[in-house]
């Protein structure tokens, strides 16, 4: 097909579209070909190519990529970095200056699938319908006079003709009304870029989109009208105009068109459900191309129109979606009795702050709440609420969820409430340490709330912070700075760090800027120098900060509404207490390596999980590299070999009276892990077994025994019997050992078995399918292969659950 030049440029809207395309996609602020131009003239849709521009101009990579496009319907578009969903970190500037903002985060490239996809309605997967190498296409051209038994079948057939002929149709105008003797009488279809567009008013030109119109005045038409003559409504053709001003589509091209783009009722249902399980728009395409088999790009629809579709049945509620997340959490409640929320009304009765907890996070925080990590570095966009995390690390290592708040604004009076609903929920126990984001209203409410508790801000929040503070004054210096940044926040000693602070300073002339004047004003907050002795349980690393970030992504975005928030939620929360029963798993089939075969490496490896024996395991390793030597004040002096001419060493106290080793080094009150140095010294003092107050419990495998429960779930009879197997394989072993445990142990197994035989014996949460085999079970498996440093510490734990029972929060019945 030959078109003239003028006709091509003037409205090759596809053309157009294409240049444009590639400006947007990187290719500068060159030329572009435009209506009126010069460059209309000579031009030809068969012999205009890439090749006839000067090489590298955007005017080249336009026609390129539309070229490309027509042959390849997919293509990969890099879009400019946006922000990663929920997880919006630019935010005010703790320095105080309301016009300095830093970003947290790395942006990350988004990339967005260009595919097409015109449909045939009767193609059982949607798809466009071919005919057959050799066959005889069908007639289906309209003509004058042709009959149709609706104006619907007519519709029907012009709209088949316009797709096999490269362009969409649509109503222009009817004629006729409900009241007239005839109804609607007649029908005008044409073709999709007939007319012209009309202006836009619009006070602020600024805001206006620079939205491209298609439309060029095309003829191409067909009109029908309706004929009474037989007494039977029928259709006929009484003007139709194939004769377009414009270039027509081939059959790849035309899968473009909205017109021919649509999703099923089943795909609806199918991408909501992937949405809701946290599936990418990426994802939801590439999942359902391969369920139904097409190639990449095939599907009757684009990215785009899964993008809108999401978006559209994700429309914000502000007036009902607090009440339908409150009925959420009645119903978690309904499900699991352990579930914990408390929630507060503003003025209007609408809801202002909630929190929550699950069941399985607050057993958690009973054994590893010790030291606590309090994001509130993120938000959801879409109702301007501010999101408040409880993480913590359990004994595997692994990063365990505690609770979750969100908080209609960032005031100290906010976070105070905060603070307040947690430490109810967890039963008004306060965390030793808590770690957050450098923020001064958070500071005001946990000096009020937590007195007691140490205030840590996150190295990694800190480290986030530096290149928006200090890219710019310092340029290529900034890499120095930050290495020798580091190297100053792991020094040992306090006055070390006050020093070479201020020759950094100085070297990089940032004696004036405020925010190096910030960070050292709270040098008491986040410099370790400042913090050894307060126990951080090894949360200041790297591996933490990432497994953090990383906790939610992919289950949330901008877009999640609340009700779907909290379900969202407890999936990520489900998956974090699989990985705590996945360590817990592999210890049982996984052989640790002794490694120096010294008593204490022996007596500690059965005690504690693999994750903590691999850190003391460590320490043990090189504390056979320290010289020890005894001071005349009764301590010790532990130091490197290779540093025993002037290096610094550690002072290191022992008291055979207590069993008690103090180390200068604070590693083991900072990370519950004996230090090599200590270690040295109990060693060359003969003690072959570490004292009890050196395994803590909190690194222990016994404090993996709790039963974590999935949130939608009760658990049953035989889950019961199995949680208790493991305590009781332990207790009999421990028992059996001397004469004195085995009649201590003996009475008071009578004791509490006659009072366990007194209690209610039917419990209405059991399953039917239970059968009482589970209990015979656990005394047919139990044996002696389990080792515990002291049976003491079982008693001490079983004390601290049944003192623990939880009180029930209140539960306000009024609904916004």
């Amino acid at each position: 097909m030959q078109m003239s030049s003028s006709t091509i440029v003037q409205h090759g809207a596809s053309l157009q579209e294409g240049l444009h395309l590639s400006a947007a996609a990187g290719g500068g602020g060159g030329p572009v070909v435009s209506r009126g131009t010069p460059s209309q003239d000579g031009l030809h849709h068969h012999h205009f190519s890439a090749a006839m521009v000067p090489r590298g101009s955007p005017l080249q990579d336009g026609l390129r990529l539309w070229s490309n496009l027509a042959q390849d319907p997919l293509k990969i578009v890099t879009t400019p970095p946006r922000s990663s969903g929920c997880w919006v970190r630019s935010r005010q500037c703790p320095c105080g200056d309301e016009q300095c903002y830093v970003r947290t985060d790395g942006d990350v490239e988004d990339t967005a699938v260009v595919p097409v996809g015109p449909v045939d309605p009767s193609h059982p997967m949607g798809m466009l319908r071919t005919p057959s190498e050799g066959a005889r296409p069908m007639d289906i051209t309209p003509r004058v006079g042709q009959v149709f038994r609706s104006d619907d079948d007519a519709q029907e057939f012009y709209t088949n003709f316009a797709r096999q002929n490269g362009f969409s149709i649509r109503r222009e105008r009817s004629k006729g009304s409900q009241g007239h003797p005839l109804g609607i009488y007649k029908r005008e279809l044409v073709c999709h870029r007939a007319g012209f567009a009309a202006p836009r008013k619009s006070v602020e030109v600024e805001r206006q989109r620079n939205k491209k119109s298609s439309r060029c005045k095309c003829e191409a038409r067909m009109i029908i009208k309706k004929d009474m003559k037989s007494g039977i409504p029928r259709w006929v053709v009484i003007q139709f105009s194939n004769e377009h001003n414009h270039e027509l589509l081939d059959h790849e091209e035309v899968r473009h068109l909205p017109a021919y783009r649509n999703i099923s009722v089943a795909d609806q249902d199918r991408i909501l459900i992937l949405s809701k399980a946290g599936c990418t728009v990426s994802l939801i395409m590439k999942m359902l191309e391969l369920e139904k088999g097409v190639q990449t790009g095939q599907l009757p629809f684009i990215e785009r129109d899964l993008r809108n579709f999401l978006q559209s049945s994700k429309s914000v509620d502000r007036e009902n979606d607090g009440t339908e997340l409150l009925k959420v959490c009645k119903g978690m409640k309904d499900k699991d009795m352990d579930f914990c929320y408390e929630f507060t009304m503003d003025e209007n009765h609408k809801l202002e702050h909630i929190a929550w907890s699950y069941g399985d996070s607050i057993r958690a925080y009973s054994l590893f709440g010790d030291a606590v990590v309090f994001d509130t570095t993120c938000r959801l966009d879409a109702y301007d609420i501010h999101i408040g995390m409880w993480f913590g690390m359990d004994n595997h290592g692994n990063t365990t969820f505690f609770g979750c708040v969100l908080l209609r604004d960032e005031k100290p009076s906010s976070f105070q409430w905060a603070l307040q609903a947690f430490l109810r929920i967890m039963n008004g126990r306060p965390p030793q340490t808590i770690l957050t984001d450098i923020d001064m209203s958070l500071r005001e409410a946990i000096v009020n709330e937590l007195p007691e508790t140490k205030h840590v801000f996150s190295i990694w929040h800190v480290m986030s912070k530096l290149y928006s503070w200090f890219f710019l004054p310092l340029g290529t210096q900034y890499e120095k700075f930050k290495s020798e940044f580091q190297r100053l926040y792991n020094l040992e000693a306090a006055d070390d760090f006050d020093h070479q602070w201020e020759q950094m300073v100085i070297e990089f002339g940032l004696v004036s800027d405020r925010h190096i004047t910030l960070l050292f004003s709270q040098r008491l907050f986040w410099a370790l120098p400042y913090l050894r002795g307060f126990f951080l349980a090894r949360m200041t690393t790297v591996e933490h900060s990432k497994s953090i970030s990383s906790f939610f992504k992919g289950f949330l975005n901008s877009r999640t509404r609340l009700k779907d928030f909290i379900e969202r939620v407890a999936a990520a929360a489900d998956l974090g207490n699989q990985a705590g029963e996945e360590a817990t798993v592999r210890q049982k089939y996984q052989t640790i390596n002794i490694k120096t075969c010294m008593p204490i490496e022996e007596h500690a490896s059965p005690i504690l999980t693999h994750y903590a024996f691999n850190m003391l395991q460590n320490e043990i390793v090189m504390s056979a590299q320290y010289a020890f030597f005894d001071l005349a004040n009764g301590n010790s002096l532990v130091r490197h070999r290779m540093k025993m001419d002037g290096g610094r060493g550690r002072v290191v106290s022992w008291i055979p009276s207590d069993e008690e080793v103090i180390c200068s080094c604070k590693m083991f009150e900072t990370t519950g892990i004996l230090c090599r140095h200590a270690l040295r010294l109990l060693t060359l003092k003969n003690c072959f077994n570490l004292p009890d107050k050196y395994l803590p419990i909190r690194w222990r495998r016994e404090s993996s025994m709790f039963r974590k429960t999935n949130h939608s779930s009760q658990t049953g009879k035989t889950d019961r019997a199995r949680a208790l197997q493991s305590l009781t394989k332990m207790l009999v072993h421990e028992s059996s050992l001397t004469k004195e445990r085995f009649d201590y142990v003996q009475e008071e197994m009578m004791r509490l078995l006659t009072q366990v035989r007194e209690m209610q014996a039917l419990d209405k949460s059991s399953s039917d399918g239970d059968s009482d085999s589970s209990s015979r079970d656990i005394t047919e498996n139990v044996s002696g292969d389990s080792q515990l440093g002291s049976i003491g510490h079982i008693t001490q734990m079983g004390g601290e659950e049944q003192s623990g029972k939880r009180r029930r929060v209140k539960r306000k019945d009024s609904v916004m």
